[in-house]
């Protein structure tokens, strides 16, 4: 027997002795396969919408997670906003802004009064959304 074909017979008794001890294999299976619908219902929690394009209050703001904060004022900077501006539509005072400001690390050096006012005027124009 040459050197290739043992290697070849011990290559067939290590391949089949691991066929016998592993099996056909099936899928892979997740815990969440055998739930059924009620089950899985309750492990999903509510839906949650963030309009970031349209203009809100500091509750609503407030609601968001820190990330889409950071992402909306980032927004607001791009659409022309000033300081009064984004204090006013959010109802808060110059203090609290400031703070929000500085932990988003947002600044509105940019103000454009008219893109503001047509992103502004665009949400009280719509009906009944």
């Amino acid at each position: 027997m040459t050197e290739f074909e043992f290697d070849c017979l011990q290559k067939k008794i290590v391949s089949r002795s691991a066929f016998r001890r592993v099996g056909m294999r099936r899928g892979v299976a997740l815990p969440s396969d055998r739930l059924n619908p009620a089950q899985l219902a309750r492990r999903n929690g509510p839906l949650q919408v963030y309009r970031l394009g349209r203009p809100m209050t500091m509750a609503q703001f407030e609601a968001m997670p820190p990330d889409l904060q950071r992402d909306y004022l980032r927004r607001l900077q791009l659409r022309g906003a000033s300081d009064e501006a984004v204090g006013r539509m959010l109802g808060i005072s110059r203090r609290r802004l400031r703070q929000l400001k500085q932990r988003h690390r947002v600044e509105f050096d940019r103000p454009d009064t008219a893109a503001w006012q047509t992103f502004v005027q665009a949400e009280t124009g719509r009906d009944g959304e």
